[in-house]
């Protein structure tokens, strides 16, 4: 009977159990009360002792701190500016760094100049200045110097420290309140022109690309690339090259450090969204100091990967359509190679490294391809001026033979006697100082020198005729030589015409090396009628055979031009849009062995088999395309070159 009353009384006696049992209505309180409910650390009716509250919240901070190796949170992402510096390669960012770094910034010009020794900018356009923030001023010179503002008033802004040179009026004058605190890491960067407000991408690099630069801190104009040690206190950016003035700032997009919790009632640094993956992840983290038992430590372990799973799934931004830095084919062609051939992932930034053996890979599988004998677009018409007598001519740049493209050429005469180092011509204003230019003389033979000056209608040549030159004679000029030609399909004959008349072309029959060897009087005066190109290193040969008379023609040939090779990763590809496909997934199988080695070839074989074949399909449609239309001769073996392949 006692027993029965003691129940009952004990049963009126307790409290209709509430949705939680919390002291504090902080955010940080509830994860932590909650956390420790979860994993039975308390009872739920219990208050949690000041003891596993403070354990819980050490937990806690370690947790939030380890997490930010994830990579997510989108909401810790922010905008930075970093103010160059002339010459300087490295950059140190953080609270207490005495390089300039900050979140925002406001930008102004000098009304008027400042000299030497002066603490007061006057006239500084542009608000926002205030009194104790740093402030850095562009120099004559193209540096920055970085004072602290100690006034500021109508008639401009004063300097804690005096200029140690003149700044113009019109220089560029910053400020910021707030140095930008460490970042855990700076996902990408642009540098940007202040005075035209252009962004440029930077290509990132790794630890050893960086290293591996030399002439670090070679001022070398606008930065291509970057850097980011995320060190201890201070992180560093480096740039590379080194900017040449103070004129132009990196925009970065870094990951700031989560906010660690302070106090309990400290305000989470997540969003709402996260409170519960917290509560969850936190009672995992504490589960086995309390001697969680197995079956509900899985079932909280359970909880917690749904919970996560979904935060990080909405903490992850929409991809873009590409993941490249610059709107240049040859990167782009570049990234897209590195995609396809796996070397990284499908939203990855390609590190410098990577880039860098693409581009080298690039450069080689083009000039490979010069073999392929096609290339319609390479193709140009030039013009041999040929010398009575001479049968070898010289064709590449330092040549002292006359070769050019023959739409760069310049046919007039003289319009009167040449005199000297003077001569008087119908076409002046088509040429210009520093051409080449060739003038008939009299005796025979075409002079060649280049231009002086050009002035009225008359010519300063850069040497005086050996010889006479009358009103009339054929003048001839044009910019620079051509390159060396490849290939030299077809030639033909080109028999200049007197006044009024029409010049007249005549196919040559094209020789092999062992025929030109063979033939025995190579020398012998005549018309020109075959001829045989030799592509030797440095400059071409052309041979002609017999030697030519006199220097009433000249020899028009069809010349297959050198592909020009990628500068730069800004460079525009020396090929029609048509094929950038074709070079895509080409230099992907060119890359193909480096990302994919003995250990891995295995397998991947159906991968590199889809890759090869598709890289093999593209390159036959632009090869087809790349083909023009030829008539097929029989005879006996004598008659115009065509093309081969």
């Amino acid at each position: 009977m006692a027993a029965e009353k003691f129940a009952v009384v004990a049963q009126w006696d307790r409290e209709p159990a509430g949705t939680g049992t919390s002291s504090f209505s902080q955010p940080v309180y509830q994860i932590i009360a909650g956390a420790l409910r979860l994993c039975g650390a308390v009872g739920a009716q219990d208050v949690p002792r000041l003891g596993l509250v403070e354990n819980a919240f050490a937990a806690l901070n370690a947790m939030v701190q380890g997490w930010q190796v994830s990579g997510l949170h989108v909401w810790a992402q922010t905008e930075g500016v970093l103010f160059l510096q002339a010459g300087q390669g490295k950059y140190a960012i953080g609270a207490t760094s005495a390089d300039h770094a900050s979140q925002g910034f406001v930008q102004g010009q000098l009304g008027g100049a400042a000299a030497a020794g002066a603490v007061v900018l006057s006239g500084v356009s542009g608000g926002g200045f205030a009194v104790g923030n740093p402030v850095g001023v562009v120099l004559g010179d193209g540096t920055a110097f970085w004072s602290v503002i100690a006034a500021v008033s109508a008639g401009g802004v004063t300097l804690a420290q005096p200029l140690p040179s003149s700044a113009g009026a019109g220089a560029l004058v910053v400020s910021y309140a707030t140095a930008f605190a460490r970042p855990l890491r700076v996902i990408g960067a642009r540098v940007v022109d202040l005075g035209s407000g252009v962004e440029t991408p930077l290509i990132p690099m790794s630890r050893l690309d960086y290293a591996n630069l030399s002439g670090k801190a070679v001022p070398g104009g606008n930065p291509a690339q970057f850097f980011y040690d995320p060190q201890l206190e201070l992180g560093a950016l480096s740039v590379y090259p080194a900017p040449a003035s103070g004129l132009s700032v990196v925009k970065f997009t870094a990951q700031r450090q989560l906010v660690a919790f302070e106090t309990l009632a400290s305000v989470p640094d997540f969003p709402p969204e996260w409170l519960a993956a917290l509560r969850f992840g936190l009672a995992v983290e504490i589960a086995a100091e309390y001697d969680c038992p197995a079956e509900k430590l899985a079932g909280l372990k359970q909880a917690f990967d749904e919970k996560f799973a979904v935060v990080t799934r909405w903490d992850s931004e929409a991809q873009g359509t590409s993941t490249s830095p610059f709107g240049q084919p040859v990167y782009q062609m570049i990234a897209g190679a590195l995609r396809l051939c796996g070397a990284v992932g499908a939203q990855d930034v390609p590190r410098l490294g990577l880039v860098e053996n693409a581009f080298i890979s690039l450069n080689a599988m083009v000039q490979g391809w010069q073999a392929s004998g096609i290339h319609v677009w390479a193709e140009e018409e030039c013009t041999l001026f040929l010398q009575p007598g001479q049968v070898r001519y010289l064709i590449g740049a330092g040549s002292p033979d006359a070769v050019a493209v023959g739409s760069q050429c310049v046919e007039t005469v003289l319009a009167a006697d040449g005199a000297a180092a003077q001569v008087t011509v119908g076409a002046a204003g088509a040429v210009a100082a520093g051409w080449r230019v060739g003038i008939w003389l009299d005796g025979g033979r075409v002079f060649w020198t280049s231009i002086a000056a050009v002035a009225g209608g008359g010519l300063t040549l850069a040497a005086a005729l050996p010889s006479a030159a009358s009103a009339g004679a054929r003048v001839v000029a044009y910019p620079a030589p051509m390159v060396r030609p490849l290939r030299v399909p077809a030639a033909r004959r080109r028999q200049f015409a007197g006044a009024g008349g029409q010049a007249i072309e005549i196919p040559l029959v094209p020789m092999s090396r062992l025929d030109y060897a063979n033939i025995p009087n190579k020398t012998v005066p005549g018309v020109v009628t075959q001829f045989f190109y030799d592509p030797q290193l440095g400059a071409g040969v052309l041979h002609v055979w017999p030697a030519p008379s006199d220097n009433g023609s000249a020899v028009a040939f069809t010349a297959q031009r050198p592909l020009v090779p990628f500068a730069d990763l800004s460079s525009v590809p020396d090929f029609p849009d048509e094929w950038l496909a074709a070079m895509r997934w080409n230099l992907a199988v060119e890359l193909w062995p480096e990302y994919n080695g003995s250990g891995k070839m295995a397998g991947n074989t159906a991968q590199y088999a889809v890759l090869k074949q598709e890289a093999v399909s593209r390159l036959m449609v632009a090869q087809g395309w790349d083909r023009e239309s030829q008539s097929v001769l029989f005879g006996a073996g004598a008659g115009p070159a065509g093309r081969a392949g």
